[in-house]
């Protein structure tokens, strides 16, 4: 279970922000603040670049024009930083997070101290495709490859995205992946598949493209199998799709939908819970006039990540759907097959 400590200092701090804001009917609720944007990973990674793009762009579109710092809370694959945004975080409004994909279905699944459904979601820059990709003297091209002989990923943690989807491609379709973990960042595993400790990993399509630009188009790594929303990116194209390969209906495709709502969010920002309705209305605004602005969009394509922006509204609806299916028997099922470690004989 993940702990949050908060000290009488900051308690003060936030029961004196709570009544400030939720004073603030009239006026600007932020003229004068300081709004901080949490990143619930370490940095160098694309996590880190959509945080960053938010933080030094979304307080020109707020009334007020507060000033916006960043902030690393790096720890159990971003369940840390949900769990202080559920638990402590100041709900004003003054403290914005994004959510690590993986943590939305997290709750269902392990004993955590949030819930992801209750979140204040103000809007995503995009919602990534994702998928499993192998270096290219590996030998590995298509996706029989990894069907018929067993292969190695890399991976940071055993419960992590990097090793959930890997292990749902090898339930559902029989793959034979053996997940390396250990890897401290993406940049570790990036390195593990160059060096050849393990043939491939988990990543996003634009994690590739934003850190390790010449890959792709080199065909030093190749895409086996995606998830995720579906890409129309040349570089993928050709390229089954998990959710295209399972019989809908089936134990399968019903875990693979759960599972997919973490992508289908995408990089989405929110406040905590229980925050007022005219601070929340307010960043909201301000979230989708940055999200569908040009200037925007020329910033985010400029740190070569995907701009594909998904709303508020349309959060809350992938959520709804994707905990609908989460059914006793569904639930049951992820768990014993992908969250279970199993023992050595």
């Amino acid at each position: 279970m993940i702990k949050v400590t908060l000290t009488a200092t900051a308690i003060a701090a936030a029961v004196s922000l709570g009544t400030n804001a939720m004073a603030g009917g009239h006026g600007n609720l932020f003229e004068g603040k300081t709004l901080t944007v949490q990143v619930p990973s370490g940095s160098g990674g694309t996590y880190h670049v959509y945080c960053q793009l938010v933080q030094r762009n979304l307080g020109n579109y707020i009334p007020g024009n507060p000033k916006m710092l960043i902030q690393n809370m790096p720890g159990a694959g971003g369940a840390k930083s949900a769990a202080f945004m559920a638990n402590a975080a100041p709900k004003t409004g003054e403290v914005i997070a994004m959510v690590a994909p993986g943590v939305v279905t997290t709750p269902l699944v392990r004993n955590v101290r949030f819930d992801a459904s209750k979140f204040e979601w103000l809007g995503a820059p995009a919602a990534r495709a994702a998928g499993i990709f192998y270096w290219h003297t590996s030998g590995i091209t298509k996706l029989q490859q990894i069907l018929d002989k067993p292969t190695s990923i890399a991976s940071s943690g055993f419960a992590s995205t990097g090793s959930i989807f890997p292990k749902l491609v090898n339930v559902t379709l029989g793959a034979k992946m053996k997940i390396i973990t250990g890897y401290k960042g993406g940049g570790a595993m990036n390195l593990s598949i160059e060096k050849g400790e393990t043939m491939g990993r988990n990543n996003f399509l634009s994690g590739f493209l934003g850190v390790r630009p010449t890959w792709l188009p080199e065909k030093k790594i190749i895409p086996i199998i995606m998830y995720g929303p579906k890409s129309d990116s040349k570089f993928v194209q050709g390229v089954p799709h998990l959710g295209d390969l399972l019989k809908p209906g089936t134990l399968n495709y019903k875990m693979f939908t759960v599972l997919n709502t973490n992508f289908n969010v995408g990089q989405a920002f929110y406040v905590p819970p229980g925050a007022p309705k005219n601070v929340v209305s307010t960043l909201e605004k301000a979230f989708v006039k940055m999200m569908f602005d040009p200037k925007f969009k020329a910033n985010v394509l400029k740190r070569r990540v995907e701009h594909a922006p998904v709303k508020a509204e349309e959060i809350r609806k992938h959520i709804k759907a994707g905990f609908a299916a989460a059914t006793p028997e569904v639930v049951k099922a992820i768990k014993e097959k992908l969250y279970t470690k199993k023992k050595k004989s």
